[in-house]
C-alpha cells in the first residue's frame, strides 16, 4: 500500500483482540515516531508503553478522576464565544456523533459500553503514553503530536489497530501520580493498541471527510 493509501486506510479501533503485539513490532513503530520533525533533534518525547496491571491502573486513574479532572480543565480555560466557525465546528460535531449513534444502535450495540471504553483503552491489551517535556513556545509538545501520527500510520502498516485516548492528557496528573512518573512529564495523550476483533461494529463505523475545496483556500 502506498502512503497516501495507508493514511485514508488508518482509523480508529474500539474493539480488540486479547493478543498483546510483540515487542518486536511496538518498537518497530516507535521507531517510526522518532523519525518525526522535531526542533533541532532535540527528540523530546518519551514513550511509556503499558500492559497487564500497570495499564489497568491507568485505565482505574481515568475512570475514577476523569469528571473532577473535566470540570477543573473548564474551571481554568475561557469558554470560546460560539458563534462563526465555532459554531459550525461544534454543529459538525454533534452531526458526527448523531450518524455514528445511529450506525451503532443499529447494530445492536451498547452505547454505554462504548462511552465506558473511552476511560479504559477500550479494553485494549496495550496502551501507549506519549509524554513531552515543558517549552514556552509548546514545539517539544507539537513535536510528539507528529511523533504520534507517526506511530499511529506505522501501526496500520504492521496490522494492528490503534484509538487515540484524550482522556489520558485530561486525566494526567492522576495517572502520573498511580504510575509514579515524574512531575516534569507532559502527557500529551495515549494511544490503544492492540490487534482490531473481526466483523466488530465497532471497528466499522462509517468514516468520511468534508471535499478538500470546503477546507482549502489558496491566497
Amino acid at each position: 500500500m502506498d502512503l497516501l493509501g495507508l493514511i485514508k486506510e488508518r482509523k480508529s479501533i474500539r474493539h480488540f483482540t486479547t493478543e498483546v503485539p510483540s515487542r518486536e513490532t511496538v518498537l518497530a513503530c516507535l521507531e517510526a515516531a522518532s523519525w518525526a520533525p522535531n526542533p533541532t533533534s532535540q527528540q523530546p518525547w518519551k514513550f511509556i508503553v503499558l500492559t497487564g496491571e500497570e495499564l489497568k491502573k491507568t485505565c482505574r486513574a481515568i475512570e475514577e478522576n476523569y469528571a473532577t479532572a473535566l470540570s477543573k480543565e473548564a474551571e481554568h480555560s475561557i469558554a470560546a464565544e460560539q458563534t462563526g466557525m465555532v459554531q459550525v465546528l461544534l454543529e459538525r460535531k454533534d452531526a458526527t456523533f448523531s450518524e455514528m449513534l445511529a450506525f451503532l444502535k443499529a447494530e445492536g450495540v451498547d452505547l454505554q459500553s462504548v462511552g465506558a471504553g473511552n476511560f479504559a483503552f477500550h479494553h485494549a491489551p496495550m496502551g501507549i503514553l506519549f509524554a513531552t517535556y515543558p517549552c514556552k513556545d509548546n514545539n517539544y509538545l507539537k513535536s510528539t503530536v507528529a511523533a504520534m501520527q507517526n506511530f499511529l500510520l506505522a501501526a496500520t502498516a504492521q496490522g494492528l489497530g490503534t484509538c487515540w485516548m484524550n482522556a489520558v492528557s485530561i486525566c494526567q496528573e492522576y495517572i502520573k501520580a498511580a504510575l509514579k512518573l515524574s512531575p516534569e512529564l507532559i502527557l500529551v495523550d495515549g494511544v490503544a493498541v492492540g490487534y482490531p476483533a473481526d466483523g466488530s461494529a465497532l471497528n466499522q463505523i462509517p468514516r468520511k471527510r468534508l471535499p478538500i475545496e470546503a477546507v482549502t483556500e489558496w491566497l
